[in-house]
């Protein structure tokens, strides 16, 4: 006999309160990484380490739409890749957020804001947290 029980994670898809729409993924997305880009200690960074912004930019949107809507695109290993990044501290980490958190406010969807920060400030703590021990660096907090 077939089990045609769902999956356990789509069971709790109809109780998942939804934060925001796919257009709202890939504008956060598009206009965080425009402001990144741009910025004077994050842009030098991004432009060293990627090498394909259309391909990045579509991979951001899988994941991001994957930890605020619950799309399950994305399937890459952001710690490991950025574990073997070289020369970040953690003031580029703040700066990461600073940015991020004013891309978020501005979009004027307090219910994305809320839930995206939250997960951006568990990324950037998890993010450095993997840099400093891959380097073998005492790592002071975020």
């Amino acid at each position: 006999m077939k089990n045609t029980a769902p999956l356990p994670h789509t069971r709790f898809a109809p109780y998942r309160e939804e934060v925001c729409s796919e257009d709202e993924v890939k504008h956060l997305v598009h206009t965080f990484y425009a402001a990144a880009r741009d910025d004077a200690m994050l842009g030098p960074i991004f432009a060293a380490e990627v090498k394909d912004w259309d391909a990045h930019l579509a991979t951001l949107i899988d994941f991001w739409s994957g930890l605020l809507r619950g799309t399950m695109r994305y399937h890459g290993k952001p710690l490991a890749q950025h574990a073997q990044m070289e020369n970040l501290t953690p003031c580029m980490f703040r700066r990461w957020l600073t940015l991020f958190f004013a891309t978020t406010e501005s979009m004027g969807n307090l219910a994305l804001q809320e839930k995206a920060d939250t997960i951006a400030l568990n990324i950037a703590e998890r993010l450095w947290k993997s840099f400093a021990e891959n380097h073998a660096i005492v790592a002071p907090q975020l």
